[in-house]
């Protein structure tokens, strides 16, 4: 013992003669320490569950304003026009000074383009002005996803490749 009667371990301590440390103390500490635990880390994936259900509902705003502003794209310039803007784009990354072969062969791919448009744009005028479809058509029309259109054109009986 020291001169302040603390008892001080040393390497000549009879550890049989140590008093036991109380069972029923340790116990309540470890029953703490893991309760705290538990209740931290259900704290903290409950935010981490919030903040992702948040990025999720962001994320569905913008494919909603994405799906709106294609639409409108959509009405300001006709998909013929889309279509050969592309074709056009893809003629002039190839190569910059295209040959007369070259030229002919998007001439002609122009007017095979143009030609499907107007068979296309005849069978889906005929359908629009179909009453039963045109529900569906201002449906996209108006910003409604495709595929929940084409869901709800299935459920009630009728041919989704419409739309297409």
């Amino acid at each position: 013992m020291s001169d302040l009667d603390i008892p001080m371990i040393e390497a000549s301590v009879n550890y049989t003669k140590v008093p036991p440390i109380n069972e029923k103390r340790t116990i309540a500490f470890i029953n703490h320490f893991i309760s705290y635990v538990v209740t931290y880390l259900n704290k903290f994936s409950l935010s981490c569950e919030e903040k992702l259900f948040e990025f999720e509902n962001k994320l569905q705003r913008v494919e909603a304003s994405l799906i709106l502003l294609e639409t409108k794209l959509s009405t300001i310039l006709p998909e013929n026009e889309i279509k050969q803007e592309k074709n056009v784009a893809s003629v002039d990354l190839t190569s910059e000074a295209p040959t007369q072969t070259q030229e002919q062969n998007t001439d002609s791919k122009d007017e095979s383009i143009k030609e499907d448009s107007k068979i296309d744009e005849s069978s889906t005028q005929k359908t629009k002005l179909d009453p039963v479809y045109a529900k569906y058509f201002k449906m996209v029309q108006v910003g409604v996803p495709k595929p929940a259109v084409k869901l709800k054109m299935e459920q009630e009986g009728l041919d989704s490749s419409v739309l297409d």
